[in-house]
C-alpha cells in the first residue's frame, strides 16, 4: 500500500533557482524526499514543460515511485494562461496514495515530513503546511503579502546548503502557534496550495474546481471551501513541524509554455461563494452558466463581497467580476473571458481514475518508474 502521494505541478524552466544556477528544477523536492524516513510514498510531478525532459527520470534511481506526467493537453496552457487546476486533477487521476499532499516544485522538506504527514493523517487530521522561503544563497527581497520580516528557521534543517538562517515565514506561522503551541485548527480559508487531504475526501468533492482556470489566485482555498461544505472541515489543522521550505526562483526563468504574468480574465473570489451560496460541495458537475454570472456580478459583488468598494474606485476593471480590457496597467482579455464562459468543466474524478487503474490508453503517456 502507498500512504502519501505528493503531487507537484510546474511550469518551470530546468534551472530557475536564485544564486543556484546548476540546480535542476526537480533536485530540490527529490533531494529532501531520498532522505525521508517514511517510505511508503509517490512523487506524482505534473510538467507542463514534460516534452522537453521526459527522459529525466528514465535512467535515475530512486529510493521512491515517480510518475513524470505531461500536463498536457490543457486548454488554458496551449494560450499560455494558468490552467492549474487541470494539472492538479491530472495528478490526481494518477495517484495510488491513501493521502494526497500538492503543492509546486520548488520546495524542499525535511526527512520527517512525510512521516508527520501520515501520522497526523492516521490521528484524523488533514495536515496543511505552513511554508517559508530560504534566501540561504540569494533571492532577496521583501514578501509583503505573506506579512513577515527577515528571521531564522524555527526547526532546524540543512538541505542543498540551505540551512534557514535567513528566511521570511508566512503569516499564518504566527497566528497559529502563539503561546508555544505546536496544532492550531485551521479554518477552510487557510487552505492553502501546500495541503494534505484523503483521496477519498478529494474524490467526493471531485478535485480542483475547473472554473478557476484561466487565472491563478484562490483554486487551493477554494477546495478548503468544499471540504468544509462536505464535512471535512474539522480535519483541517496547521502543525509546527509540518512545513515547506521554497527555493526562491527567478522570475525570468519561468517558462514560455506558460509567462509569469498573463492577462486576468475574472475575479475568483465570487466563484468560491457560489458554491456556498448553493451549498455544493462537488465541483465540476456543471458549466459555466449564466445564472451563475448573473448571481456573482448582481448579487455578490455589490451586496456581500467586503472589497467591494475598492475595487469600484481604485480596481475599476475587475468590477463586477469580468475583467475588462482598455485600463492602463492591467491587461485583460475578453476572448479569453468569452472562452472561459464556453470551456466544459464537467470531469468525473473518480471514474477517470478508474480508467487509469485498468489501463486506459488516454492515461498511458509519462514517465514512471
Amino acid at each position: 500500500m502507498t500512504k502519501v502521494s505528493f503531487i507537484c505541478i510546474t511550469a518551470d524552466e530546468d534551472h530557475p533557482y536564485v544564486g543556484n544556477p546548476d540546480l535542476h528544477v526537480f533536485q530540490p523536492i527529490i533531494e529532501s524526499l531520498k532522505a525521508q524516513t517514511e517510505k511508503s510514498f509517490e512523487l506524482i510531478i505534473v510538467d507542463a514543460c514534460y516534452h522537453k525532459r521526459k527522459d529525466y527520470f528514465k535512467n535515475v534511481q530512486l529510493p521512491f515511485k515517480v510518475k513524470h506526467i505531461p500536463a498536457q493537453p490543457n486548454v488554458w496552457i496551449e494560450r499560455k494562461a494558468p490552467g492549474v487546476c487541470a494539472q492538479y486533477n491530472k495528478g490526481i487521476i494518477y495517484v495510488d496514495g491513501e493521502v494526497l499532499f500538492h503543492t509546486g516544485i520548488s520546495y524542499m522538506v525535511r526527512p520527517d515530513f512525510i512521516k508527520n504527514i501520515w501520522e497526523r493523517y492516521t490521528q484524523g487530521y488533514f495536515p496543511l503546511a505552513w511554508y517559508m522561503f530560504d534566501h540561504t544563497q540569494g533571492g532577496k527581497r521583501e514578501y509583503k503579502d505573506i506579512g513577515t520580516s527577515k528571521t531564522t528557521t524555527p526547526l532546524p534543517y540543512n538541505i542543498l546548503g540551505y540551512n534557514g538562517q535567513d528566511v521570511f515565514i508566512e503569516n499564518r506561522y504566527e497566528l497559529a502557534f502563539k503561546g508555544n503551541r505546536e496544532v492550531c485548527q485551521a479554518p477552510w480559508s487557510w487552505y492553502f496550495g501546500c495541503s494534505s487531504v484523503s483521496l477519498e475526501a478529494m474524490l467526493t468533492i471531485n478535485g480542483f474546481d475547473l472554473k478557476f482556470d484561466g487565472d491563478r489566485m484562490l483554486l487551493d482555498c477554494d477546495v478548503g471551501s468544499r471540504l468544509d461544505l462536505a464535512g471535512y472541515g474539522r480535519h483541517l489543522a496547521l502543525f509546527k513541524n509540518i512545513f515547506l521550505i521554497r527555493v526562491p526562483t527567478d522570475s525570468s526563468k519561468w517558462s514560455a509554455v506558460l509567462p509569469k504574468r498573463s492577462p486576468t480574465i475574472k475575479c475568483q473570489l465570487p466563484l468560491i461563494h457560489y458554491s456556498r451560496y448553493i451549498n455544493e460541495p462537488k465541483a465540476n458537475i456543471s458549466n459555466v452558466s449564466d445564472e451563475m454570472i448573473k448571481w456573482m456580478k448582481e448579487e455578490y459583488c455589490p451586496k456581500y463581497c467586503n472589497i467591494t468598494q475598492l475595487c469600484k474606485t481604485q480596481h475599476p476593471w475587475q468590477y463586477p467580476f469580468e475583467h475588462k480590457e482598455g485600463y492602463e496597467g492591467h491587461t485583460s482579455n475578453k476572448a479569453l473571458y468569452e472562452l472561459w464562459k464556453n470551456t466544459p468543466t464537467i470531469i468525473d474524478l473518480r471514474a477517470e481514475r478508474q480508467k487509469r487503474i485498468e489501463g486506459d490508453s488516454k492515461y498511458s503517456e509519462g514517465t514512471f518508474t
